[in-house]
């Protein structure tokens, strides 16, 4: 070193663990004395500092490691335009009261900066500072250092700026002003009390403190000779835990929070309190101090400092910038992409399943889903990918699901989806015409033409909200020029393969239909018919994705039969006549006592004496303008009915004839706030045509039936809403749907039995008919539905699907 002459840049090099022990002297101007690498270490023996500027000017001194034990690591004296830049500065840990970097009066123009100080362990002895300016100094810039369980001092100081540092203090102030200094500016620093959870190196916190009976004294301190040329403002706060440490000691006045300081000394209108802990770091290879300097997301110092603060660098302590935030260390997030992406899809009508896509830079990550039902789930991140999360919901609606991820340094990021269950309630309503082509009702008052679709609205038409699912009607041919069907649908649907309605000419046909409804609201009615026909549709209940009925299939049980006098007087009922039919408490058909707000049938008119209709409806209401069944002398004809049930539990049965005919009603299930079956529409759909060239086994034979597992692989699915229609009838006949108890594995085996037929009807016909109904049908235990031909001839079975029940 005594070689070098002015102009010279002396390196210093070490390795990692190695120091030389000589103390070091400058005693010549206009050098550079710069570390190669992390460890140029001086570490000095015999109570020598490491560095000493002895009456020098212009010298700069970077990234050095300076050590001592006993004195000063860095003694300045005498010398002016000083530049320490990026140092490590610290006295051995078995040091006590000594400060660790000291500039003498004699000096002027020196600046500290980027550099780490500490004066060793805390100890109980006198207290020490990490940079000590003495009285006589001038023009001095302390900014950008970390000091850990220390502080800085100066006294009677003309011209000082401490600006942009990150002080973790022991028991003496973080930075005290003493004496009669003047031109003094507190800006922009990080001021934290050193706690016991992370430094474990130097402590010197308040209850070491306490213990050794030393004062735990303000973050800052300026004395009642300083205050006036001194300003304090931008500086952040950190307090540990239940410290109460006080923010200042201005002109010998304690404040004990901020608010008590800016009204009592018109300081630090802009200074706060910073409730989150930084992290800490290692400064150096071999060794062990951690400081607590990388702000944490939602400090209160991140890109708040002041950026006209006199002293204030353009880099931070590791060189980066834009500088912008308080204490030394720019606030840059390692893990700037943290981001999480939701999606989903529907698993049953009351389940979802959630994608997660996160991504992140960092891991450990946290998670926590809040599935907008009042339930939480921690599901396990490990790093960027997806998680995929199941849940279901107890009750149909809307929900907003939100998802919070968090990684290891304090980064937290929420995305919220809003997810609403798939499956659909039925509310009862009517029944009620929305569609009379005879009478303009709901369409121009004309026939449907060939091969032409009549679009009915059901979505706001009267009482019936937007964004209705499906829809229950009743749809009637009547007045048909020719033969042809009727395929309902829902608009904006391409139209299915599938038929709803069957007819000839002349005839007056209806059958009941679950139809999905198009998001404009509105329902299609297809006329397949290469003639013109009339069409009448009656509203008997909608499906929306909210919570109100739910529905339980029942055991197919007749709760009505006036041939025999089966839940009702034995007799046929007369002309414009009704009978009332008890539904709620029903032993038959295992209904419940109450809650039931609509039930599901089956009704069929036989032996009648001349052509009428019948209305089904609730008991205790004014008979509305709808029909179920519309029929002829002497016809045996059947049609599915939901029908809304009365205040008294009841439903009552219209006869619009002037001919008396017998009745039979069958249950299939009903609808109650208590059932937990919810609906799920979809595009129709043919599951089976015996006729097709894909089934190999022929019409079916009297007496037989045709077993289709069209739950098997959905255990939760409690009902079908089918469509079936029987043509190719070789003699008269009825049809019944049941739920078989034998499994798909059974069936190929060999080993499954011969169901047990029950005694009901679902339709019925004659020779040379092609008749439809729906049917609600319920599969058995490993989801198979049986069909039975209980007729005289063989007959060709067609089974179109709507929909479907499902309890999960």
């Amino acid at each position: 070193m005594n070689a070098a002459v002015p102009g010279d840049t002396v390196q210093i090099t070490g390795s990692t663990g190695y120091f030389s022990q000589e103390s070091v002297t400058v005693k010549t101007s206009g050098i550079r004395i710069v570390g190669i690498g992390g460890q140029a270490w001086i570490n000095s023996s015999g109570q020598r500092p490491a560095l000493e500027l002895d009456g020098v000017t212009d010298v700069t001194v970077s990234n050095m490691m300076l050590e001592s034990y006993g004195t000063p690591a860095v003694v300045i004296k005498g010398s002016s335009n000083i530049k320490l830049d990026g140092d490590y500065v610290d006295l051995n840990p078995n040091t006590h009261g000594v400060d660790a970097l000291t500039i003498d009066g004699a000096s002027s123009n020196v600046t500290v900066s980027r550099t780490y100080v500490d004066a060793g362990f805390w100890g109980a002895g006198p207290a020490a500072s990490g940079i000590s300016v003495a009285s006589g100094a001038s023009d001095i810039t302390l900014a950008g250092n970390v000091l850990a369980a220390t502080g800085i001092t100066a006294t009677g100081v003309a011209g000082l700026d401490v600006t942009g540092n990150t002080i973790q203090r022991a028991c003496a102030s973080a930075i005290d002003i003493q004496g009669a200094s003047t031109g003094v500016h507190l800006e922009n620093n990080l001021l934290e009390d050193t706690n016991p959870d992370t430094d474990y190196m130097f402590g010197g916190f308040k209850s070491q403190c306490t213990a050794a009976q030393q004062t735990w004294a303000p973050d800052i301190t300026v004395s009642e000779g300083s205050s006036a040329g001194t300003t304090a403002d931008y500086n952040a706060f950190y307090i540990h835990g239940d410290d109460a440490t006080a923010p200042y000691s201005w002109s010998g006045t304690t404040y004990p929070t901020l608010a008590a300081f800016q009204a009592g000394a018109a300081q630090g209108a802009h200074d706060v309190i910073d409730t989150k802990k930084a992290n800490g770091a290692y400064l150096r290879a071999n060794k062990s101090a951690n400081v607590d300097m990388l702000l944490v997301p939602g400090s209160a110092a991140i890109n708040s400092a002041d950026p006209n603060a006199p002293g204030r660098l353009g880099s931070d302590f590791y060189g980066v910038s834009p500088y912008t935030s308080r204490g030394a260390v720019q606030y840059v997030n390692p893990n700037a992409q943290l981001a999480v992406a939701l999606s989903g899809t529907h698993t049953s009508a009351y389940a979802i399943s959630l994608n997660a896509d996160v991504t992140t830079a960092l891991v450990p990550i946290t998670a926590k889903v809040s599935w907008g039902d009042g339930t939480t789930s921690n599901p396990d991140v490990y790093g960027s990918g997806r998680v995929t999360l199941p849940h279901r919901y107890a009750k149909l609606g809307t929900y907003t699901i939100t998802v919070t991820v968090a990684d290891n340094v304090g980064n937290t990021v929420s995305n919220t989806v809003t997810a609403r269950t798939a499956g659909s309630a039925y509310t009862a309503y009517g029944p009620t015409r929305v569609l009379d082509t005879r009478t303009g009702t709901g369409a121009p008052k004309a026939k449907a033409k060939a091969h032409a679709v009549t679009k009915v609205q059901i979505g706001g038409n009267g009482g019936i909200p937007a964004g209705v699912t499906a829809v229950v009607l009743n749809v009637t041919v009547t007045r048909a020029d020719g033969f042809g069907y009727i395929t309902a649908y829902g608009d904006g649907d391409a139209r299915p393969s599938t038929s709803n309605v069957n007819f000839t000419a002349g005839q007056t046909v209806p059958n009941l239909v679950i139809v999905p409804v198009g998001a404009n609201g509105y329902v299609d009615l297809y006329n397949g018919a290469s003639a013109t026909v009339d069409l009448i549709a009656d509203v008997a209940g909608y499906f929306t994705q909210s919570a109100s009925s739910g529905y339980t299939p029942v055991s197919p049980a007749r709760l009505v039969d006036t041939r025999n006098g089966t839940g009702v007087a034995k007799g046929q009922i007369g002309a414009n006549g009704s009978f009332a039919a008890q539904i709620a408490g029903n032993s038959k058909g295992h209904l419940p006592a109450s809650g039931v707000t609509a039930v599901a049938l089956n009704v069929t008119v036989t032996g009648s004496k001349g052509s009428g209709f019948l209305t089904v409806y609730p008991d205790g209401g004014k008979t509305p303008l709808a029909s179920n069944i519309n029929y002829g002398t002497n016809q045996t004809i059947a049609n599915a009915v939901i029908v809304p049930v009365g205040a008294d539990g009841k439903i009552r049965v219209f006869n619009g004839s002037t001919r008396s005919t017998d009745v039979l009603v069958d249950v299939v299930g009903y609808y109650s706030a208590a059932s937990k079956s919810a609906y799920l529409p979809v595009d129709p759909v043919r599951v089976l045509d015996t006729r097709a060239s894909y089934w190999h086994s022929g019409p079916m034979y009297p007496g037989g039936y045709i077993y289709t597992p069209l739950g098997a692989d959905e255990p939760d699915i409690t009902a079908f809403a089918l469509n079936t229609t029987v043509t190719d009838t070789k003699g008269a006949g009825f049809l019944t749907v049941s739920p078989d108890p034998y499994s798909e594995y059974q069936y190929e085996s060999g080993s499954a039995g011969w169901p047990t037929r029950p005694g009901v009807s679902t339709l019925n016909w004659l020779r040379g008919q092609t008749v439809p109904n729906l049917v609600q049908a319920s599969p058995g235990p490993y989801g198979i539905i049986d069909f039975w031909n209980s007729g005289t001839g063989s007959v060709n079975l067609v089974i179109d699907a709507f929909g479907y029940y499902q309890n999960d």
